[in-house]
């Protein structure tokens, strides 16, 4: 049906208002890696370009600072302070010390913080220049798996950290209110937003999402705390009882993480044939696109980008019944939610795919497909933040 006149009158009044609001502003994307930026934050940072705004990309350099550059049109500013395993306060301090002196030298209008140490250390910079802060909680990591002195000490970090935010976003329920509970935010000055948005132009299902073979693939770092370990027992298990289902896994080690699983582990796996690993690849959209379903076990997720990616090339899901995980599937109707830390509800889930007909699997996978379309995809996340930059500029 073709738009009414009211409608292209109100949205192109709506983008003169959009640009008019965000034009010469400088919005600051603050991540602890160049890459991150590239693949999640793309389209947002475009739509901040297109308004009108000076957007700097600060992050650690990697092989994509340039390509932030060349292909988004951004500033980068290299952060030299950041690493992103450990805890060292010495070097967080100096962190913190590195944005208040970028802050203060680009004129930052508004800082837009992702990741954990990014959201913590920004959040203080931002707090003493002065600037809108705008965090993300894109997940809560390792310190939030457990209870002692590394969660009370993350907590009282993020309440330093948040409390006086203009906004802080979590990407899941559970997640805001666990923060809530803590005191770590404020009601009115937190809220819920479905992911980083998924480009559903480049991810789609394509002709050859019909593997011939049954095959699971899991795709993230290798942590425990990611559930691959569970991902490699089930594996074991049901290639018992269905030799001909192959289980694939894409991601890279963390041998700095201390929930990272070994490198002689993962080789032991591959030689015992219970999984065949690919490593870290650039791009998940070939291995997506040859599976017959996508799993992620995790223990406590934000929103997962992989469930996402799945989800909008039509495949059905297999996740652990948690935070984060269970805002991407209706149960029984683009997957399965199983029971998180047990590899035999996980078999189970996973089963049922395997003796599913093939009409079956597509019909979830096309289920998937239009909730990516619905409610992750890009520019329905874009236009919640590009909404909030405009009332933070204007209060």
């Amino acid at each position: 049906m073709a738009e009414s006149l009211h409608g292209i009158l109100d949205r192109s009044q709506s983008t003169e208002l959009n640009e008019m609001a965000l034009a010469g502003k400088t919005v600051a994307v603050v991540v602890n890696t160049s890459w991150n930026i590239y693949n999640f934050r793309g389209g947002l940072v475009r739509s901040f370009i297109e308004a009108g705004a000076r957007v700097l990309a600060i992050a650690p350099p990697d092989e994509y600072s340039e390509r932030l550059v060349d292909e988004l049109g951004v500033i980068f500013v290299p952060l030299r302070r950041l690493s992103r395993k450990g805890t060292n306060p010495v070097q967080d301090f100096a962190l913190t010390l590195e944005l208040i002196r970028i802050y203060r030298r680009h004129k930052v209008d508004v800082a837009l913080h992702y990741t954990i140490k990014p959201v913590i250390y920004g959040s203080l910079a931002a707090k003493f220049t002065k600037v809108a802060n705008i965090s993300t909680l894109t997940g809560l990591g390792y310190a939030f798996l457990q209870s002692g002195i590394v969660n009370r000490v993350a907590i009282k970090l993020y309440r330093q950290a948040l409390r006086s935010a203009y906004w802080t976003y979590f990407q899941n329920a559970d997640d805001r209110q666990l923060f809530l509970a803590s005191g770590m935010v404020r009601p009115d000055r937190s809220g819920v937003v479905p992911g980083s948005g998924i480009d559903t132009e480049r991810f789609q299902p394509t002709k050859s999402d019909t593997p011939e073979d049954i095959n699971f693939l899991f795709i993230g770092r290798l942590l425990y705390d990611k559930g691959i370990v569970e991902f490699h027992d089930a594996a074991t298990t049901l290639r018992g009882r269905y030799p001909d289902v192959t289980f694939h896994v894409v991601g890279g080690l963390d041998d700095g993480n201390p929930s990272g699983v070994s490198a002689m582990m993962v080789k032991e796996w591959e030689a015992s044939g219970d999984i065949v690993y690919h490593g870290q690849v650039s791009d998940t959209r070939p291995y997506i696109a040859k599976s017959t379903a996508v799993v992620l076990p995790s223990y406590r997720e934000g929103l997962p980008r992989v469930m996402l990616e799945g989800m909008a090339m039509g495949k059905p899901l297999v996740a652990s019944d948690v935070p984060g995980c269970r805002d991407t599937i209706v149960h029984g109707r683009n997957g399965y939610l199983v029971d998180v830390q047990s590899s035999e509800s996980l078999a189970s889930g996973m089963e049922k795919l395997i003796l599913a007909s093939p009409e079956d699997r597509t019909k979830m996978g096309v289920a998937g497909r239009k909730m990516a379309e619905e409610t992750f995809a890009e520019p329905v996340i874009v236009g919640k933040y590009v909404d909030l930059l405009i009332e933070a500029f204007r209060n």
